[in-house]
């Protein structure tokens, strides 16, 4: 059985908004002489609750604006590309592969730094420590890979052929895949497979959830904070109502939203690795090239409608798992 992370490592000593009024606490130099020390175990929970709000608000603040600092970052490679590629007279521009990924290290680079200076962590321990690969993630990993092959092979085989194409099937794949043109859609693979996934995962999981565990001294309440807020930006996709998604759709995406990333926030808070996070979430995103977009999801349908009650079953056990995981050892602790 895998054991609860210990996560006390992130209040070993104030940080955040509480480490900012010690430091305005300056009239209190005997105290803080004496070794006084503010920690979240030591206020009330409703302070607790209001700092939290106040820390949540400055990350997606600074996460704006880091965002930004990356669209700039995109731009100047962008530009680059294009002045060597006169230079050389190249015939036909490249995707934004080089472009996104310049974007995405920018991004996590910069919320790596700030988790480091939030925590007052130095960014190696920090990474050491919920970097953790090892058998058992892997069996995790290789189980929910044959689960969504089992779901895919299902819709695909036994559904009318028809029915097939509209919900799932490798039409919508290549729709993803490939250009008008035929080409291969290089850059858009790259970012919907590995690229959003991994800042998606350092943002709701590796920056809300840990600052919320830390602030709250709960878990499963941080892990709750980080699903809401997953799903939460995944309404985003509304704006593209009836010519990217259909409004089914993007109802479905933002309940699926939450219990992955319910059931992704408890992983990390079990298991401590950012990267089985990380690959959870990369083969939930393969799988999903396969759901179709624009089409509405048809609940009329029998067998969509068997597929989507069994894949919510799973994932509601999977979560279960992860409840029954912090039970056992808070069971542990107290004997």
């Amino acid at each position: 059985m895998a054991a609860v992370v210990a996560w006390k490592w992130l209040s070993a000593r104030p940080n955040g908004v509480l480490a900012a009024l010690m430091v305005l606490q300056v009239h209190e130099s005997d105290a803080v002489a004496q070794g006084k020390t503010l920690t979240s175990s030591e206020i009330s929970g409703a302070i607790r609750c209001v700092v939290l709000v106040m820390e949540l608000a400055f990350i997606s603040g600074g996460a704006f604006l880091l965002l930004l600092v990356t669209s700039v970052i995109g731009t100047l490679v962008r530009s680059l590309q294009h002045a060597l590629l006169t230079a050389f007279e190249a015939s036909s521009m490249p995707e934004d592969t080089v472009v996104q990924i310049c974007e995405t290290a920018t991004f996590g680079w910069g919320l790596v730094t700030f988790i480091s200076c939030f925590f007052r962590q130095p960014k190696r321990d920090l990474v050491q420590k919920l970097t953790g690969f090892g058998w058992s993630d892997m069996k995790t990993c290789s189980i929910s890979v044959m689960l969504h092959v089992a779901a895919v092979m299902m819709l695909v085989l036994l559904q009318p052929q028809t029915a097939a194409q509209v919900f799932v099937s490798w039409r919508n794949v290549e729709t993803v895949m490939y250009r008008p043109d035929g080409s291969f859609a290089t850059a858009k693979i790259i970012q919907q497979l590995l690229l959003a996934p991994l800042k998606e995962e350092l943002f709701f999981r590796g920056t809300i959830e840990l600052v919320a565990i830390n602030r709250l001294q709960s878990a499963k309440s941080s892990a709750l904070i980080s699903a809401v807020l997953f799903a939460a930006i995944h309404l985003a996709n509304a704006r593209h109502l009836g010519t990217q998604y259909s409004a089914s759709y993007v109802a479905f995406q933002v309940l699926w939203a939450f219990l992955v990333g319910l059931y992704l926030a408890l992983t990390l808070a079990v298991s401590g690795s950012m990267v089985k996070c990380l690959v959870l979430h990369v083969i939930n995103n393969v799988f999903a090239l396969g759901v179709s977009k624009t089409s509405a999801v048809d609940l009329a349908q029998p067998l969509v409608a068997f597929s989507m009650l069994v894949a919510l079953a799973i994932y509601f056990t999977a979560i279960s798992r992860q409840l029954q995981l912090f039970a056992a050892e808070t069971g542990m602790k107290r004997s």
